[in-house]
């Protein structure tokens, strides 16, 4: 009984201190990108960050992740659909209301992946069935599909997680076999009226990847500036406010596609080794939630949610390397933005909602 206690108090204490550090590489991340008009994001992030941590306190300690009935996951999935679709017909990335905008699609993830998490705990099943597994490809799919339009590389990523979440909830083998099959047979045959249909800057990303260097100034433009803005970091970094890259605006999309650019700038190697270990040993600790909760549901939902938090972090900073084609993937707690920040806050907080429940090591 000793020993449990123990463990569950190390895994308390270092959670808390994991959330500590993001929340304030959050809060001040901005205040890196130099004076004068920047400091409007900085203190916006600040007010986001600190509502974040407000609603990460109200549900971790007012809720509990178990009492959600399906019913009203259900009613929050249809009217996230009903809101993509319309955005769908208006060509629309953001709700905008009043000086209020937001994404939908960062608030999707947490209704899919609570959504699946449920549905699967509730039958009580190693696996899923072939017609089960087919619903909730549909279920996926129907949001992906509204998204494409606006956001064609945020609509695959979405759909890429949440399949790859399916395959660990138990996607039955020759369902998955099929499907790949399919999918590379679509691929040869539609792959070249796909790219036809690409826009030019969703083609440039491509062409960027493949050779930024023969693209200096156009769609080589981000990825290059990013990796000068990294390398110039160099061993312990520039300091606050010092990066060339950052302060002269050289650095595209600095507060968001590339806030880790700004921050392997001024903070250089250690810092962002640092940064990548702290966010490791979260997902980490996700992994062993998942493994010691007592329930299907507490079980699945921190695995997805690890899975979300995972593929945000690998498309946004393999983008800001050059491993990976540059996308509009935000990365939690470093990226501005109400939506990421605060859908952040929401699946830290169910994820701490299933690590600190009175039963959590029976």
């Amino acid at each position: 009984m000793e020993t449990k206690l123990k463990i569950r108090h190390f895994l308390r204490e270092n959670l808390l201190a994991v959330l500590a550090f993001l929340s304030l590489v959050g809060i001040n991340i901005l205040n890196q990108l130099g004076m004068g008009e920047t400091n409007i994001y900085f203190w916006k992030n600040f007010i986001w960050n600190l509502l974040g941590l407000g609603l990460f306190l109200a549900i971790l300690f007012k809720f509990d992740y178990r009492r959600v009935s399906l019913e009203l996951l259900w009613l929050l999935y249809g009217g996230m659909l009903l809101l993509l679709i319309v955005l769908a017909l208006f060509k629309k990335r953001w709700l905008i209301i009043g000086p209020l905008s937001f994404q939908p699609s960062e608030f999707l993830k947490v209704i899919l992946v609570y959504l699946l998490s449920l549905f699967v705990a509730k039958n009580m099943e190693p696996k899923l069935s072939v017609r089960e597994a087919l619903f909730l490809l549909i279920v996926i799919s129907l949001p992906v599909g509204f998204l494409l339009p606006v956001d064609l590389d945020y609509a695959g990523i979405i759909f890429l997680m949440f399949f790859m979440f399916l395959l660990f909830l138990g996607f039955p083998r020759r369902l998955f076999i099929g499907l790949a099959l399919l999918g590379i047979i679509l691929s040869v045959i539609l792959l070249p009226l796909a790219w036809n249909k690409l826009k030019p800057h969703q083609k440039g990303r491509i062409y960027g990847y493949i050779d930024p260097e023969k693209y200096p100034k156009t769609w080589g433009y981000q990825i290059n500036q990013s990796l000068i803005a990294i390398g110039s970091g160099g061993l312990l970094g520039q300091g606050l406010q010092k990066g060339w890259s950052t302060r002269l605006n050289y650095l595209p999309a600095k507060n968001t596609d590339l806030a880790f650019a700004v921050w392997a700038e001024a903070f250089g190697l250690i810092g962002s080794t640092l940064f990548l270990f702290i966010y490791g040993y979260l997902l980490y600790w996700g992994i062993e939630i998942s493994k010691k909760a007592k329930d299907l549901l507490g079980k699945f939902l921190s695995l997805g949610i690890v899975i979300v938090l995972l593929f945000q972090f690998l498309f946004n900073i393999g983008g800001a390397i050059g491993l990976l084609p540059m996308t509009s993937i935000p990365q939690p707690f470093l990226s501005y933005g109400g939506s990421i920040t605060i859908s952040s806050y929401l699946m830290l907080s169910l994820l701490f909602n299933v690590a600190f429940r009175k039963d959590f090591f029976k």
